[in-house]
This record gives C-alpha cells, structure tokens and sequence, in this order.
C-alpha cells in the first residue's frame, strides 16, 4: 500500500472511530436525559448510606472487627470505552477468621445495577453482623468459623454516582453497558447502544466486569451470590436458557426451600433463573461462575420489589409448588399457562390469570422507557423502617445460604477431604454442557409504566 493511499485509510479510519464514539456519547446523553431526574438521594431517601458513606464505614469495620480478620482494598482498571483513560475502582472486602479448620469460600456480589441501592446497602448490614454488631451477630460468629467471604459492595461505582445524584432507573455503568449482560460472549446477547439490558461492545469490555471476573477467577469461590432487587425470586443458572440445568441443581434447589420460606413466607419463588422471570438474561454473571468457574452453588437473588409489583412473584411461587412436579408447565409463560389453563376450561380463562400475563409483559418491557416514579416504587424501600427490615432479613438469609451449604457439604463428603472446595467440580465447557399477595394492585401495575 503506498502512502497516499495509506493516509486516505488512516483518515476515514479515524472518522470512523471519531464518529461510533461521537453515537455512543449521542446514545448516553439521550439515555439520561430521557429519564426524570428527581432529587438526589441524600435529599429523597436520607436514611440510604451513599457510596462514600459505604466506603468509609467499610474503613471503619477494618480497623474494628471483633473476632475477625477483615481487610479493604481496592482492586482498579482503565476504562477503554467511552470514559477511556479513566481509573475505576471497587471495594474489595475480605472476612475471614483464622484456625484449622477447613472453610468454604463466598463470594457475594452487590450493586451490579446502579438504582437497586437496596443491594450494597445490604452488604453494609451484612459486613456489620459479620463483625459481631445487630441481632445476628452470634450466628455470624459461628458461620465465619466454617465460612471465609470476600465482597464486592458496589460493583458499579459510577453509575451509582449517577443514581445519588437522582437519576433512580440509571441500571448500566458509565459507558451505557449493561454488567449483567457483559460476562464473556458464549452466552452474551447483542450490543444495542442506549438500551439499559446493552450488552456492550465484546464480553468483558467493561472495567467493572473485568475486575468481577479476575476477582471469581482467582478466589474460585464454593458459593457465589448475585444480589439484585427489581424483582422477588431466588435463582439459579441459567439465565441464558431454561432448556439447561447444572448436574446440581437439586441440591442447590434444597439449599434455597427453607430460606425462601424464612426470607419471604414462601412467596418468592426458587429456581432456574430463566424459568422464574420468563424471559433470558444472556451474559449474567452466575451462567459464566457456575460454567466457567465450576462454582457448585450460585446464585442470584432479588431481595426486593415494591408491593404492588410483587404480585406476580406470589403466584409464581403459588404455581410452583402447586405444580412441583410439572417441568413443562413451569417452563411456560403465564400466557402459555393462561391458554393451557382456558383450553381445559373451554376458553374461559379467570380476570386474574389475565391480569398476571399483563402484569409480566409489563415487567418485561424495554427498561429504558421506564419512568422515575416507577423505579423509585419497584426497585428499592422508600422508609428507613422497611430498608432496616429489608437489609436484616436478608442478612439472616445470607447467614443461612451459608449455614445450609455447609450442612449439605459436610453430609456428603467423602471421608477424607483435602481442601475446603474438594467437592467443586471441574469447570464445565459451554460446548459440553413480606407482602400477601391479596395487597397487590394490578390495576396500580398496568396503569404505571414499568420495565
């Protein structure tokens, strides 16, 4: 190629690159500015603990945690995308207390979704209790002596900045790139700039989703836990497909029955994540933990919903354990299960079985389009007392995941284990492999716009 030649390339090349960065800046701006800013969140919610506030009393517990070892570094990575050159950086918090005894690795993952401020401010609580404060405190003590933890309180730092700052349905990180769609590609859906599920450009494009990655890669954890809120359910892998089930899940479907009858009186289901929320979630971080990693027990959790958004949750959970042993009707959506349900009765399908198959199209609508009103309501309490019920429950929840993997464990060792995770199995190939539901408002649903 000469140089002439050489240059024209260079220079349309450059426009190129010049022009995708000018439509992804375009895509973010619009992004925000189409949703509703409201005040921020020390003037709205001032009970929530903002990021900083996290960091610092995370500092704090550091420096004072009875009966534990406890550090909090930082682990950081350049940006390449839209916020190229820029440092970002999560809180690493590690738990653990020393002796002989072997002990199973967790690894829970908080605030993936910038608005879900619920999530981190859980791991807060959590780390709390770990350190011997609340009402849990003596329980905890006995789980640290079988269990070490490391956690990640805030695993998108910026785009919570943008939350505090009240912009509540901000889901993706900085870049517009959603980071529970961006966890490598065999699974990993398409790249839809300015969407909130964008899976980005390439798996682990993301510093975010770097970091998660090196982190689970190295720790090679028992049990890993993805905490959410948005929705009520405990789920299991896969979110990329319902037709596929780890070799394990009934045990971990055993771990989970008796904290989903604790955490929420039965009514947030369990099991396959994709079954649960009825649609896929390409790219998540527990398909590529469980099959990369080899992790035996993962999981993701939603912890919250707003009450008149539960609903549909309720009667999954109802549905579930009428028709326990049914596979093919819990595989179907609630239209499938409406049409199912209405060829028996000769077409007369109930006003409630309607209103839930529209309430679920509504949940799964483009999460974008959502207004502010509508993730204040669904995503996160909006009173100090129900954040401080919400964040207890499901520390007591976190303690008994815990609790019941090492029970499960210890009953099916073999007689001499060599190591705290000798029962992980190796990495698997992709190629191989609490609110009645009677308080429930569908009309308060369908009339609100939701995701």
């Amino acid at each position: 190629m000469n140089v002439v030649n050489a240059c024209v390339v260079l220079t349309l090349a450059c426009l190129g690159t010049v022009q995708s960065a000018s439509l992804k800046r375009a895509a973010t701006a619009h992004e925000l500015s189409s949703y509703n800013k409201r005040l921020p969140l020390k003037e709205t919610w001032p009970w929530y603990h903002s990021a900083d506030d996290i960091h610092s009393s995370l500092q704090e517990l550091a420096g004072n945690c009875p009966g534990a070892e406890v550090s909090l570094t930082q682990t950081s990575e350049f940006n390449a995308g839209e916020h190229a050159g820029e440092a970002i950086s999560l809180d690493v918090v590690r738990i653990h207390r020393s002796g002989p005894q072997a002990k199973k690795k967790a690894m829970l993952v908080f605030g993936e979704h910038a608005r879900e401020i619920i999530s981190p401010e859980s791991a807060l609580n959590f780390v709390k209790t770990l350190c011997g404060q609340g009402p849990d405190a003596q329980r905890a003590s006995k789980v640290l002596d079988s269990v070490s933890f490391t956690l990640v309180p805030n695993a998108n730092p910026l785009g919570r900045k943008q939350v505090e700052d009240g912009y509540y349905c901000k889901r993706t990180n900085e870049d517009g790139v959603d980071l529970n769609r961006n966890f490598g590609d065999d699974h990993r859906g398409e790249e839809k700039v300015g969407d909130e599920t964008n899976a980005g450009p390439s798996g682990f494009s993301e510093p975010e989703s770097k970091m998660l990655k090196a982190l689970v890669d190295d720790e090679r954890p028992d049990i890993y836990l993805s905490v959410h809120s948005g929705a009520y359910l405990l789920g299991t892998p896969y979110g990329y497909t319902r037709d596929r089930t780890p070799d394990n899940e009934a045990d971990m479907m055993e771990v989970l029955q008796p904290i989903s009858e604790k955490a929420c009186d039965g009514e947030c289901p369990y099991g396959n994540l994709a079954e649960l929320i009825h649609y896929d979630s390409p790219g998540c971080d527990i398909d590529y933990v469980s099959e990369r990693v080899g992790t035996p027990y993962v999981f993701t959790w939603e912890i919250y919903v707003g009450e008149r958004y539960r609903g549909p949750y309720i009667e999954e959970a109802r549905l579930r354990r009428k028709h326990a042993g049914d596979k093919d009707f819990l595989q179907m959506s609630f239209a499938q299960r409406n049409a199912r349900r209405s060829k028996r009765r000769n077409g007369l399908a109930s006003s409630l079985e309607n209103s839930l198959a529209k309430a679920w199209n509504k949940l799964l609508g483009p999460e974008n389009e959502e207004l502010v009103d509508s993730c204040m309501d669904q995503f996160n309490p909006q009173s100090e007392d129900e954040t401080n019920a919400v964040t207890a429950k499901w520390t007591s929840a976190y303690l008994e995941l815990c609790e019941n993997v090492v029970k499960k464990s210890a009953a099916t060792k073999p007689p001499v284990e060599q190591e705290s995770n000798s029962f992980l199995k190796p990495p698997v190939s992709f190629d191989a492999v609490s609110t009645s539901a009677s308080s429930w408002d569908p009309a308060a649903l369908l009339a609100g716009s939701s995701n």
